[in-house]
């Protein structure tokens, strides 16, 4: 499958993207501040700027059974949960 739509989510602060890479390593990926990394069928490539408080993550690998449209539905839910548990929150914009 070719890659998906990246989405890039805007003033998510330190926290809240210390809280994703928690929750991404219950997966068994793990990584630093930019990095891509395969999990399950699934490759993921990720940028996270602090000084812009902007994370920019997508998927670029999965089945060809799962649409992109699924997958960054799933992202978008998953990500906004573990900010939202971790009392913080972001905004989102895709970028093709």
């Amino acid at each position: 499958m070719a890659g998906c739509d990246g989405l890039t989510f805007k003033g998510l602060k330190r926290s809240g993207w210390n809280a994703i890479k928690r929750a991404a390593a219950s997966y068994g990926v793990s990584g630093g501040d930019a990095g891509q990394a395969s999990s399950q069928g699934y490759s993921f490539a990720w940028r996270y700027d602090e000084g812009s408080m902007t994370l920019r993550i997508q998927c670029v690998d999965a089945p060809d059974m799962i649409p992109c449209s699924q997958i960054n539905a799933r992202l978008r839910a998953e990500l906004g949960q573990v900010v939202a548990d971790a009392g913080e929150s972001f905004d989102e914009t895709m970028i093709a």
